[in-house]
């Protein structure tokens, strides 16, 4: 925990920019944070009497958006107490923060980023701002992260347990390949020790020309990541679905791209796309089928409203109940259909962003 976390003497919060985020955000860390966050908001949702001490507990609103001019902000405030900082470690933080993002869609033809934030980071103690972390690589980050715990709790660990050497490789297809389809896609890449080893990528985009640029960003990543992986740019959608054992659906669509009949029996999908509705990208005979699982009800309540579809419950709860022989296991019922509908929470940035002010202090730490 940061030296500065109880008396917090420090007269002008730091500001970490976007190249000090890439430099210190290491995937695992991140997958650990999040793993932190999802846990969190699950354990605060149980009845106060079964919740379990030794794991952390939130407090997050829904969302707000207010109406600007020429765009929108969105207002992300939460809390995480009594998380750990890394793996392993002893160390407990309680974290309060607020991620704020503008979204103006005319700031391209200026060229500056349609969308920027921030995570601004409070002492949870005294209220005081510590740290201003700028947001845009982070929420890439924590958003691909998300996607790769749910993968890992709900998909990959069961797969492991069934295999003699406990390692598992997989097929894996990016439908969309924008920013969030690149950092799914590489955050695959950087955690194949952890999770799987990724022997084939299949890649598909409306523009063909952004899934040819994915490519060379992920042959490189190959040659840095000692890969042998195959990455493939595919014409048509049900193309890059054929065979694959997790999917990643990334657009802004608001018609169905994915249908059943694209899918292998056993699959997992991670729906992220945000498009008018969040469960847009899939066809509804996916859904039929399917067993759905989210970050949290709350969110789910507003923005699932219209899903037809079987949500079994939190990623969070998921993760709870493992290695706990009194608690009914919510796994998915093997040989089926998977799909984790990322909804994205302010505990994501809130554990996110103390984990990048943690690192930033370690790395400053001669000059303070």
């Amino acid at each position: 925990m940061s030296k500065h976390a109880a008396t917090n003497t420090r007269s002008r919060p730091m500001f970490i920019d976007e190249d000090q985020v890439k430099q210190l955000l290491d995937w695992n860390e991140a997958r650990y944070a999040i793993e932190q966050s999802f846990v969190s908001v699950s354990n605060q949702a149980r009845d106060p009497v079964a919740r379990f001490a030794d794991q952390p507990v939130s407090s997050q609103p829904a969302r707000t958006f207010v109406q600007a001019e020429g765009g929108v902000l969105l207002c992300m405030p939460g809390f995480v107490g009594q998380h750990r900082l890394a793996s392993g470690s002893s160390d407990r933080a309680s974290t309060l923060a607020c991620k704020l993002i503008t979204s103006f869609r005319k700031n391209a033809s200026i060229g500056l980023p349609s969308i920027n934030g921030e995570v601004f980071v409070f002492n949870s103690t005294t209220g005081k701002l510590e740290a201003i972390v700028e947001a845009n690589h982070l929420t890439g980050i924590r958003t691909a992260t998300a996607s790769l715990v749910a993968t890992d709790h709900l998909f990959l660990r069961p797969a492991r347990a069934r295999t003699p050497d406990g390692t598992v490789s997989i097929q894996l297809g990016i439908v969309g390949c924008g920013f969030q389809g690149m950092m799914h896609a590489i955050g695959f890449v950087r955690t194949q020790a952890a999770l799987a080893r990724v022997r084939v990528i299949r890649l598909w985009n409306r523009t063909p020309g952004r899934a040819t640029q994915l490519k060379e960003v992920l042959t490189e990543e190959a040659k840095k990541t000692g890969s042998n992986y195959s990455v493939f740019v595919c014409d048509t959608v049900e193309d890059c679905c054929r065979d694959c054992d997790v999917i990643v659906t990334a657009t802004g669509s608001s018609e169905p791209l994915v249908y059943r009949s694209f899918l292998k029996p056993n699959v997992h999908i991670n729906a992220v796309g945000a498009g008018e509705f969040h469960h847009a990208e899939l066809a509804q005979d996916v859904y039929d089928e399917c067993q759905v699982y989210i970050d949290h009800q709350e969110g789910a309540r507003k923005e699932l409203a219209t899903l037809r579809s079987n949500i079994v419950g939190e990623v969070g709860e998921v993760i709870l109940r493992e290695n706990r022989p009194q608690e009914e296991s919510l796994l998915p019922k093997p040989g089926g259909i998977s799909v984790f509908q990322s909804l994205g929470m302010a505990t994501e940035d809130v554990t996110v962003g103390r984990l990048v002010y943690e690192k930033y202090l370690k790395a400053h730490s001669d000059q303070m």
